[in-house]
């Protein structure tokens, strides 16, 4: 680019600007996202009709809420392009008609959320950027656990990598409740799993909970092979150790964490399996175990805990499937032992959640089979194979070798960009499909430019830095964002594969990325 279009692009730019202000344009700030220029009830009824999830915060002059106004502006930061946060000062002579239209008096300030064109309600929660990113996110939703006074003592994970962090850090006996807000069986079990909270407060026990409908929280659900919910999972020692299939109520918890090997006292006394004389299961015992299996070639064991929800559920399931392998001559028997009974059986195959399935040839274990249905069990022992192992953990981009990407976090993201005159920043998430399939061409891409000490091609993994993704304003994933020396910021919106991005930040012409640059100069300007 000459110096002479420079110029003249500067010029425009400066003409631009003025004309806008001329006719009463927004009001900007390149620190926040809060529009400020809501002057009279006209702007207000045609902000309603175009944005559709605004919270309005009413002061009476802005020195009067400095912590809340505070809040407010990081919170808008943070939702940018999912909601729309807007400043009212109703001292102000022009807008004071507007507060009295709307009939607020705020004293100093006050909340109000407005959804779809109308007034939804006031904002009621805690002024903390978290319980206003969570409202703006969902506003028509419940009071998220963590924020409920009655949950204060349970304690909250943010995201995957702090649990992680936990667990290597905290070796106390831990009861983690991985639930979904929309659960309705774990909107009734809250109120008490809260109160367990409360009441084992204090004496070397912790009481957890997380949410993993959260992206961030996504990895925990892989992890642990969570397709339920609630499941309550003990951990001890950082490790995990097994279930818990008690009572779902306080007294069942607080019990558990006093003692995870006794049984959960029952209210009332249920029959023993192995007692049912119409049972066409084999019940296995400590003496009879080897005996009993030495000699069959196909056995099925299912280890149980008569007060376990899962085993239960299961029970008639298993009976089904004994008979229609009796029915239909299907060689092999379905087997049953009581773990809390036989604790050295179930020890020595180390069981350690109920109901656990494993394969017996003449009494040697072969492996552990994960049926739960009459069908898929007859099916399994018509043809009794070994299930394939699990994939191996997929490796993080971040440890693999020979990539040129540069990985940033919360403490090198501002230090590194600061010096790189073209920065292409990748938001991902491990997981996310779309990001698999456009990591090799970043990947092809930044070795290309690797030699470029003014270019650089970074990632940023936000299932361990999400406070560093809200700050950009990533509610997808990829986003990928450029930036020149963290003055200049846009989004980048053309192709995905590595002549794309190599072009997008080596073309010597007016490129997007130049082009961003002087709208962003002459802002400034």
């Amino acid at each position: 680019m000459t110096v002479t279009t420079w110029c003249k692009l500067v010029i425009n730019s400066f003409i631009l600007l003025a004309l806008l202000s001329k006719e009463g344009g927004a009001k900007t700030n390149s620190k926040n996202a809060v529009m400020e220029d809501v002057a009279d009830f006209k702007d207000f009824k045609k902000l309603l009709r175009t944005k559709t999830n605004v919270l309005v915060l009413f002061v009476s002059g802005v020195k009067e809420a400095p912590v809340e106004l505070k809040v407010f502006r990081e919170a808008a930061n943070a939702v940018r392009g999912t909601g729309t946060m807007v400043l009212i000062d109703c001292t102000q002579s022009e807008r004071k008609k507007l507060c009295k239209k709307l009939k607020v008096s705020p004293n100093p300030y006050i909340f109000k959320h407005y959804k779809d064109g109308d007034f939804h309600k006031d904002y009621e929660r805690q002024v903390t950027l978290s319980s206003m990113v969570n409202f703006m996110r969902d506003p028509a939703g419940d009071l998220p656990w963590e924020e409920d006074p009655v949950g204060a003592d349970v304690l909250h994970f943010a995201d995957y990598s702090s649990f992680q962090r936990h667990l290597r850090k905290d070796m106390r006996p831990m009861l983690v409740m991985f639930y979904v807000p929309w659960c309705g069986f774990c909107k009734r079990f809250k109120p008490d799993y809260s109160k367990a909270a409360t009441e084992l407060k204090g004496k070397n026990y912790v009481i957890a909970a997380m949410d993993v409908e959260r992206t961030e929280n996504a990895p925990a659900r892989r992890a642990y092979n969570i397709t339920g919910f609630p499941t309550i999972l003990y951990f001890e020692g950082g490790e995990l150790k097994r279930s818990y299939e008690g009572d779902n109520n306080k007294d069942g918890i607080v019990a558990f964490m006093k003692d995870p090997e006794a049984a959960p006292v029952q209210k009332e006394k249920e029959a023993d399996w192995s007692s049912d004389p119409n049972s066409e299961i084999v019940h296995l015992t400590k003496q009879g175990f080897e005996p009993a299996l030495k000699d069959e070639k196909s056995v099925l064991v299912m280890f149980y805990a008569p007060w376990c929800g899962h085993c239960k559920r299961m029970k008639p399931e298993y009976e089904k499937a004994a008979v229609i392998m009796k029915d239909r001559k299907i060689r092999g028997i379905l087997a049953a032992l009581d773990a809390t009974k036989e604790k050295t059986i179930a020890e020595k195959f180390s069981v350690r959640g109920y109901p656990t399935l494993k394969y017996f040839v003449n009494g040697a274990f072969k492996f552990d089979v994960n049926v739960r249905d009459a069908s898929k069990i007859v099916d399994f022992m018509a043809d009794p194979k070994e299930p394939p192992p699990p994939p191996p953990p997929e490796k993080s981009w971040e440890d693999e070798e020979n990539t040129e990407v540069l990985f940033l976090n919360e403490e090198n993201f501002s230090t590194i960009l600061k010096r790189k005159k073209h920065a292409l920043v990748m938001f991902y998430a491990p997981w996310c499909g779309h990001c698999k399939k456009a990591k090799p061409e970043f990947n092809a891409a930044a070795d290309e430019l690797k030699d470029d000490p003014r270019v650089v091609l970074a990632a940023v993994d936000c299932t361990k830095h999400q406070s560093l993704c809200q700050s950009h304003g990533v509610n997808g994933y990829p986003t990928i964002i450029y930036f020149s020396y963290l003055k200049t910021k846009a989004d980048y919106n053309s192709g995905r594969n590595s002549k794309d991005f190599v072009a997008f930040l080596t073309n010597p012409n007016l490129s997007a990325s130049e082009t961003v640059q002087i709208k962003h100069k002459a802002d400034e300007l």
